[in-house]
């Protein structure tokens, strides 16, 4: 254990909060107990954000481009959540694990390589754009490609108002055709690659824009070849129904066999496979004011890339930053490995963004232990006293408790043993009993009930007069003042228990 806890998500009601404080003291407790160092000072959220705009990782939205004030968002990698998904990012548990594994949205798809292009003259000029799409059954007629306004592919240039052509081309990988990339805010980098192929012919969304916008309309499915009578001529939008048109050697081709030959011809290409787009969405980190005693400058023309890009000759104002909660747990976990304690309802949520931002950031420090709290179902008649020590050890920490009187009547007691035991001195002994043992293997392993029940267990024989050993008395002396917060008397020695603290 370490003596930095971080306590993740919303509690549900006061109670639930209680609970999950109660768990979070009594790991500061073990920490300190242990020797723990003491926690570093938390990372600063600046660099953490410019870690994250270096690697592309930061969407930008504002009321007002030019005045903000700019509210930062995480897009996690595909690589982490790939990690978390597949099992191979390291574990934080196998319940959470398992949680975490189904929370992402999986859609299956494919991924085509589209190369950047000269404009003048159609050489390849370095690079290529990748998109990912769900239908391509009329990829030959696909007009234009729509990135998000944070896309990798406008880096060395200015943002402007959306929607705009960017000025770049890349080239359509079945037939070579140049297709303009243009800047969009439909476009959203959380899912596939951020980069939409447009075919206005075959989406009502596609349609709308190319109307907006002025892009032509080409067909590539329709129910019969169009020719130069007006009456053969189609009607968009024509989605995934008819055969292939004007696509050459694969014309009549139903939508299914098309999308199979244009994959078979763009894989044998090195332009394209199959893929699987891994998405959850983007998690607010910050939000930017325009402050003058601001230490950031932040260039709207250039959003996240001012962190990391000169802005000079580009108009840039300075910043002040107001982290969002998961900013800052980010931080503090990156400073150092922390007990996390977790509501049950953040496992999917805070807690895999908090997980998915240490894989981007690439921090090294597992978790010392992921400890989910579950809500309290009921609590009535506890003395306030006992409360807080009731709703610690009265069932599994990912189970709903309900606490009753008796529970916190039974503290009471052993708290009266504590005394007891405080006061006395145990037999000496070599080695560490099994009873103390077992009392500290339960409070390394953070099972708080499974530590208390065994406790009161040596609390009896306190509370009978009979003889218990050093080992046995420091670890129960441990036992309660990590779980109660009772203090630990002047002769107590956590060398009694030969090590077996904190194991």
């Amino acid at each position: 254990m370490t003596s930095k806890v971080l306590v993740i998500g919303t509690p549900v009601d006061d109670l639930h909060e209680r609970r999950l404080r109660a768990v979070a003291a009594a790991g500061e407790r073990l920490g300190a107990l242990t020797g723990s160092p003491a926690p570093k000072p938390s990372a600063p959220v600046v660099e953490l954000l410019r870690a994250l705009a270096s690697a592309g990782r930061i969407a930008v939205s504002a009321a007002d481009d030019d005045t903000g004030p700019w509210t930062l968002s995480y897009v996690p990698s595909p690589a982490a959540l790939a990690g978390v998904v597949s099992g191979s990012a390291p574990s934080w548990g196998a319940r959470v694990d398992a949680k975490q594994r189904k929370t992402p949205r999986r859609t299956r798809g494919a991924e085509f390589r589209l190369p950047f292009a000269d404009p003048a003259t159609g050489a390849a000029s370095g690079g290529f754009l990748s998109t990912f799409t769900t239908d391509w059954s009329p990829f030959t007629a696909a007009c234009a490609v729509v990135v998000h306004p944070d896309h990798e592919a406008l880096a060395g240039t200015r943002v402007r108002p959306r929607p705009y052509f960017s000025g770049r081309f890349v080239r359509h990988p079945l037939h070579g055709d140049l297709l303009p990339v243009w800047v969009a805010d439909w476009a959203k980098p959380e899912f596939g690659t951020g980069a939409v192929i447009v075919n206005p012919a075959h989406s009502v969304a596609d349609l709308e824009f190319a109307h907006a916008i002025g892009l032509p309309i080409r067909f590539g499915l329709g129910e019969h070849e169009p020719g130069a009578d007006p009456e053969s001529w189609l009607t968009p939008p024509v989605i995934k129904t008819g055969v292939a048109v004007r696509a050459g050697r694969h014309d009549g081709l139903t939508p299914e066999e098309t999308m199979q030959a244009y994959l078979a011809d763009l894989v044998a290409a090195g332009h394209g496979e199959a893929a699987e787009s891994v998405s959850l969405g983007r998690a607010p980190l910050a939000v930017l004011h325009p402050d003058p005693a601001g230490e950031v400058r932040w260039a709207p023309a250039l959003r996240a890339r001012s962190l990391t890009e000169a802005a000079d000759g580009i108009a840039a104002v300075p910043v002040s930053i107001e982290p969002t909660p998961l900013l800052t747990a980010v931080a503090e976990y990156a400073a150092g490995a922390a007990t996390l304690v977790s509501s049950s309802e953040a496992i999917a949520a805070d807690l895999l963004w908090l997980r998915l931002l240490t894989l981007d950031v690439e921090v090294e420090n597992p978790p010392v232990a992921v400890l989910p709290v579950a809500r309290v179902g009921s609590a009535q008649g506890v003395e306030p006293e006992w409360l807080d020590a009731s709703l610690l050890v009265a069932g599994r920490m990912e189970e709903t408790v309900s606490v009753k009187a008796q529970l916190g009547e039974q503290i009471g007691r052993i708290a009266g043993d504590h005394v007891t035991a405080a006061a006395a001195s145990g037999e000496p002994e070599s080695t560490a009993s099994k009873a103390a043992v077992k009392i500290c293997a339960a409070l390394s392993a953070a099972d708080f009930p499974g530590a208390f029940g065994l406790a009161a267990t040596t609390a009896k024989t306190v509370r009978r007069g009979g003889a218990i050993g050093e080992s046995e008395r420091n670890a129960f002396l441990a036992a309660l003042h990590v779980l109660f917060g009772l203090p630990l008397p002047e002769n107590f020695s956590a060398a009694a228990l030969n090590g077996s603290l904190g194991k």
